[in-house]
């Protein structure tokens, strides 16, 4: 089961709730819904702070708040057999800018989602008059968040796949 918050959202106090930047845990098998007890122990552990209660109180990954370093905290404090091993990838995400609220796409120098990107997956191409061009490199790209939090505008955002 999920709770689909589109219309809740605008009523939330909630930043982040607000800015759809909670994502499921890495690692996870299935659902959060399908197996999780609610403890809170994933979000106790959670070195980042970065783990929230969600959508109907499941903990959820709040991109808002920094970046995830793939710790597997999260997991190992998990008393119910909710995730992969540590070893398999942490999610299949994909990093998507909005170009409309991307500050450098729209001509004001900005390269902080660049200088923050530790695996070096976000180029910044220059443009004429001053534009210039966000580009992701998938193949690089880990899905971390760590462009999120710091990104003046909201530009960017995580999408789930699959």
């Amino acid at each position: 089961m999920s709770v689909d918050l589109s219309k809740r959202r605008m009523f939330s106090t909630n930043k982040a709730l607000r800015s759809k930047q909670h994502h499921s845990l890495p690692w996870l098998q299935q659902s959060i819904e399908a197996g999780c007890t609610q403890c809170g122990e994933c979000v106790k552990a959670c070195p980042e702070q970065i783990i929230v209660k969600g959508n109907g109180g499941f903990p959820a990954v709040d991109f808002t708040k920094g970046e995830c370093t793939f710790c597997y905290d999260c997991a190992t404090s998990c008393p119910e057999s909710l995730f992969h091993p540590k070893q398999q990838p942490a999610w299949s995400n994909s990093v998507d800018v909005n170009a409309s609220k991307c500050l450098a796409q729209n001509g004001v120098y900005c390269r902080t989602c660049s200088d923050t990107c530790e695996q070096r997956a976000i180029s910044i191409k220059p443009l004429l008059a001053g534009k210039a061009e966000v580009q992701i490199n998938s193949e690089h790209c880990n899905s971390c968040g760590a462009c999120i939090s710091v990104c003046p505008s909201q530009a960017i955002e995580i999408k789930e796949v699959g």
